[in-house]
């Protein structure tokens, strides 16, 4: 896929992120005020997926890749993180300051495709790269977007992945396109958070498998150190989701 092309479904994509949004996380979580007030109170009921492998908080410098409403940066940085989450969405970046004020914390929001992270200015100053759930299949060229999560990283420093299962999502997810190993481009419906509502758009995804998301991490320069599967919310007899665990 050419540069100008992947840019096309970037901004189709960054457009029906932007349809709704705001009124959408209303409807999923409540006013910013209440569920600020529920993140500081369990702070690692939000994080319960990535604190296992996160260890201390405090202090750490975080980047949260696609941040979108901000409940895990606020969460992180109740904790004691430094957290930057960077995100194209205006609408996600709207809720999630309006959640950082009524949380009293602090935290950087860019707004920004994350393949143009290197001109926030902000290469090799990460402890930590936070990633949770939905993140690349919005990606159609997933070796370039590691290479960025790298330059992100410190050396030494670690990518937290947890993400959607490639077999949930290519075979058992209704939009998703039943073939494990089919590499097109599928368009569906932009997730919207309550469930049942109506669709807020289009996006245009990639589903990757497990091994393409692996050797895309290691041929950035990550080393991986731990990759855990987790079962399905519904059908626990399938992998839901996954955690991998890599460092530079």
């Amino acid at each position: 896929m050419t540069s100008k092309a992947s840019d096309e479904r970037t901004e189709s994509n960054r457009h029906a992120w932007n349809a709704q949004r705001f009124d959408a996380w209303l409807s999923a979580f409540g006013s910013p005020e209440a569920e600020a007030r529920r993140i500081v109170a369990e702070p690692g009921q939000v994080l319960r997926r990535l604190l296992p492998y996160l260890g201390e908080v405090a202090g750490k410098r975080i980047c949260n890749v696609q941040g979108s409403h901000g409940r895990v940066a606020v969460a992180l940085a109740r904790m004691g993180a430094d957290v930057l989450v960077i995100d194209f969405a205006e609408d996600n970046r709207r809720f999630a300051l309006e959640l950082v004020a009524c949380a009293g914390v602090v935290i950087d929001y860019a707004l920004c495709d994350i393949l143009k992270a290197d001109e926030l200015g902000r290469n090799r100053q990460f402890d930590v790269l936070v990633l949770e759930l939905g993140i690349l299949h919005y990606h159609q060229d997933l070796d370039r977007f590691f290479q960025v999560m790298r330059e992100l990283a410190t050396d030494g420093g670690t990518i937290l992945l947890n993400e959607f299962h490639p077999i949930q999502r290519k075979l058992y997810w209704p939009e998703g396109p039943h073939h494990y190993f089919q590499t097109d481009l599928i368009e569906a419906d932009v997730p919207n958070p309550a469930h049942n509502g109506d669709s807020l758009g289009r996006c245009v995804y990639r589903f990757w498998n497990l091994g393409e998301i692996v050797t895309a991490a290691v041929n950035a320069g990550f080393r991986i150190a731990r990759l855990d599967e987790h079962p399905d919310w519904k059908d626990p007899t399938i992998p839901g989701s996954f955690t991998m665990l890599a460092e530079t």
